[in-house]
């Protein structure tokens, strides 16, 4: 019964922590997971202790988890604390050292990294970004860009690559030190959601700009 028990808690306690993949598991999501296995462990396997503490346990700690997964989405600093940013190890064809050094990622690794997603001459990647999960993801030079149909349907066949964007506006919260990276202010962003017909902030989910200066809104509907 105590064995039944425990994992029927530990179906309900995942179940309010979400779908996730492992790739996708934070740091403390994997800290609350093995140590919501270890309670459960103890629970079937130390009969003489009492029951109900150990089941609290577990529920304590899935709240916490779910609570932190919860603020982490609604808050991005927050965010920012518990899984850290996404960090550039390559812009522009050119390795940022330190970034390198400060991800404790060995270069040997980065080349494995690369040769996984595809590119075995590192001469024809742009950027390289160290994701929050762990994953290294590869933008290529323009010139090294798979066509899509689309670029056999036009003449501005440059327009359509792929090129580097960085977030400006996020849950309608202006990431300035963004805006500074493309030698723009929050006065021309507000100008643009206006040409736009945008409200300003409060309608946009996430805003991106490239290096080509293109400006990229996904309005919030809700």
């Amino acid at each position: 019964m105590r064995s039944i028990l425990a994992i029927l808690t530990l179906l309900l306690t995942t179940k309010l922590l979400g779908k996730k993949h492992i790739s996708q598991f934070t740091i403390y999501d994997y800290i609350i997971g093995i140590t919501i296995g270890s309670i459960a462990a103890d629970i079937i396997l130390t009969l003489e202790e009492n029951f109900l503490y150990g089941i609290t346990a577990i529920l304590i700690f899935g709240l916490t988890g779910f609570i932190l997964s919860y603020l982490s989405i609604k808050n991005e600093e927050i965010n920012n604390l518990l899984n850290g940013k996404p960090t550039i190890l390559m812009e522009n064809g050119e390795f940022n050292f330190k970034n390198l050094q400060k991800t404790k990622i060995p270069i040997y690794k980065f080349i494995e990294q690369a040769r996984l997603n595809g590119y075995y001459d590192l001469n024809v990647l742009n950027y390289a970004i160290l994701e929050t999960s762990g994953k290294i993801s590869f933008l290529p030079k323009e010139e090294y860009q798979t066509s899509t149909p689309i670029d056999f349907k036009t003449e501005l066949k440059k327009d359509t690559k792929q090129t580097f964007c960085n977030e400006i506006i996020i849950d309608g919260k202006i990431k300035s030190e963004n805006l500074k990276k493309f030698h723009k202010d929050e006065k021309w962003l507000q100008n643009e959601l206006k040409k736009k017909k945008i409200n300003f902030q409060n309608g946009v989910l996430l805003a991106t700009l490239n290096k080509k200066e293109k400006l990229n809104i996904f309005k919030n509907h809700i």
